[in-house]
């Protein structure tokens, strides 16, 4: 990345940032980071219209719609005409709610006619409705007073206390209240809930027509709105100069397009200065990885992204992580399962294309360390009696190997990620820097190097003591005395011994972590084989319940091991990814991403 600092005549000003917004190179280096309340009310209205689009995508997905085509003359037309229809919805459902809540009053009751009950008090006969716990009824006040009992419903007794004068006081009678009824029949309370849904209905039916027609309106709405949030926050970061009559703004541009730049600007002749990035700014970062390798980056962005004088690690641990994914679920039967769903969604989901490309990929992992140990939906296939796989049955990794082959896993990543962490130094500080790591790397892969050598008997004792003591010589003097080109050699030797212990311990804390491969794999093949035993056991003896116990046992089982040994499978690698291998690859991060002032932003 480059920094440029651009100097433009104040009215030439906003001529020059439409252009530089068409060529789309430039990240805007943000110096105010409290918004604008113009700025916040661009923001608030641009989220809300990227949620009514969302919504109005989700409304019509899968779901067949008749009708005519709205008409509107504009994206705003059509987002006023949503927001009018979502709230008439939102007050039919209030009127619906409270008509369901006097429906429900007067349920116990009956459909009677409240006019009748009016006409009553008029001829000095007046009802009094009364309601109590069945418990507290009293047989008694049917004797003592003009009372019909109407209904007796959910514990509680509805009835009818009919007097000849109208008294103003309250019902004393132990337990029972008196219940003022709503001045509509049951019947016409149910017309109007009828009438409301027809009318939320067609409200419905009008938002769906809009969701399937009117989306292209809404999006250009927003690239809109999206232009001119950008545009104003673009303004908002220039600074003024010289009384006002000159405009300052800064940016970052990716040194591959600084060339079309420079030739644009000295065309214009606009006055800019273009440097290096200091080592204490926080510059943007341009990721640039193969497609395999973008299908990772999901799970670098749940860390960090790298500053920009570091290498980016995603196409560095995305081989890995696939591997330890395919390690810890270890069913070759799962992992076809998952390619199976990916291959049906992927068309079916574009805006999830690359979630979906990268679970393809798991599956893949997952199907061949499957077929590697021999487990497809739980069975051991090392261990069953198959004609057809004697063959191949030697190539097969037993539980005992799987223990080791996770070690040695580990150990490659380790040592991987010092390499990358002796290349991140030499980027950022210096080949000097890295002697340190370089003596561990020596240390470690030159002792196991002569360990092997040893053991296959390619090198004897007398010449392997040699070969290990000049390893600890060299490996010693970078470690202990040459670990920083600035220091004193007295503080680089205590400084080494700080980090030997250190290293010493963390590496084998790093590599005792990825035993969790090996318990992972063996724990998900142990439930599998678990729910296999039992669906073949609780099976009772019966040609149609037999089959089907034993299949819903095995969905029901299988699903669950898939979902757990999965989520276990998809977060342990990210653990080992982001502690033992950002720690050992010397990762620092803090990056930012480039969002170039273009007519279309990235997000």
């Amino acid at each position: 990345m480059m920094k440029y600092s651009f100097l433009v005549y104040h009215a030439e000003y906003k001529a020059f940032l439409k252009e530089l917004k068409n060529m789309g190179v430039l990240h805007i280096e943000v110096k105010k980071h409290e918004p604008t309340t113009e700025i916040q009310e661009l923001l608030r209205a641009y989220n809300d219209l990227s949620r009514t689009l969302r919504n109005m995508e989700n409304r019509v997905k899968d779901k067949e719609v008749e009708g005519a085509k709205p008409v509107f003359d504009n994206g705003e037309a059509v987002l006023e005409r949503i927001h009018a229809i979502e709230g008439d919805l939102e007050l039919k459902q209030q009127q619906l709610s409270n008509l369901d809540k006097e429906a429900q009053q007067l349920g116990p009751w009956g459909d009677f006619n409240p006019q009748r009950v009016q006409q009553l008090a008029d001829s000095q006969l007046f009802l009094r409705f009364l309601v109590c716990r069945d418990k507290n009824f009293d047989p008694q006040w049917e004797k003592d007073h003009y009372l019909k009992m109407i209904s007796s419903v959910g514990g509680f007794s509805y009835f009818v206390l009919i007097e000849k004068d109208e008294r103003q006081e309250m019902i004393d009678w132990p337990g029972v209240d008196e219940i003022a009824l709503p001045q509509k029949s049951l019947s016409a309370i149910r017309e109007d809930q009828s009438l409301i849904n027809k009318e939320i209905d067609q409200l419905d039916n009008e938002l769906d027509l809009i969701a399937k027609h009117c989306q292209g309106q809404l999006q250009s709405l927003s690239d809109q709105l999206k232009s001119e949030l950008d545009e104003t926050n673009a303004l908002y970061q220039t600074q003024d100069e010289v009384e006002e009559r000159v405009k300052l703004i800064e940016g970052w541009v990716p040194k591959p397009k600084t060339e079309d730049l420079n030739a644009f600007l000295e065309d214009r002749k606009i006055l800019y200065v273009a440097n290096k990035p200091s080592d204490d700014e926080k510059v943007p970062v341009l990721l640039k990885n193969n497609k395999f390798a973008r299908l990772f980056e999901v799970i670098g962005d749940l860390y960090e992204l790298p500053n920009h004088k570091e290498l980016d690690l995603v196409p560095f641990f995305a081989p890995f992580y696939m591997m330890f994914f395919g390690f810890s679920l270890g069913d070759a039967g799962y992992g076809l399962l998952i390619l199976g769903v990916a291959f049906w969604l992927k068309p079916r989901m574009p805006a999830m294309k690359n979630i979906l490309g990268l679970a393809q990929w798991l599956g893949l992992a997952t199907v061949i360390f499957g077929a590697l140990t021999g487990t497809f939906f739980g069975m051991d296939l090392i261990n069953e009696d198959i004609p057809w796989l004697e063959g191949v049955k030697q190539y097969m990794i037993t539980k005992e190997n799987m223990f080791n082959l996770a070690l040695i896993l580990g150990v490659i990543q380790i040592l991987f990620g010092m390499v990358l962490k002796v290349v991140n130094i030499y980027i950022s500080k210096g080949f000097a820097y890295a002697y340190s790591t370089i003596g561990w790397l020596i240390l470690l892969i030159g002792s196991g190097s002569i360990y092997l050598l040893k053991h296959f008997g390619a090198l004897g004792d007398h010449h392997g003591g040699y070969a290990q003591n000049g390893v600890f010589i060299v490996s010693g003097v970078l470690i202990l005395l040459l670990n920083h080109p600035r220091r004193s050699l007295v503080m680089n030797f205590l400084s080494g011994l700080w980090d030997v212990y250190g290293m010493v311990t963390g590496l084998i804390g790093d590599l005792l972590s990825y035993i969790r491969l090996f318990a992972l794999g063996v724990s998900s093949a142990i439930l599998g084989f678990v729910f296999n035993e039992l669906a073949m056991s609780l099976s009772p003896d019966h040609i149609i319940l037999g089959p089907l116990v034993m299949i819903i046992i095995l969905v029901v089982g299988h699903g669950m091991t898939l979902f757990m040994a999965g989520l276990g499978a998809f977060v342990h690698p990210i653990r080992l990814t982001f502690v033992e291998f950002y720690k050992n690859a010397g990762f620092t991060g803090g990056g930012k991403r480039y969002t170039p002032f273009a007519e279309k932003s990235v997000e």
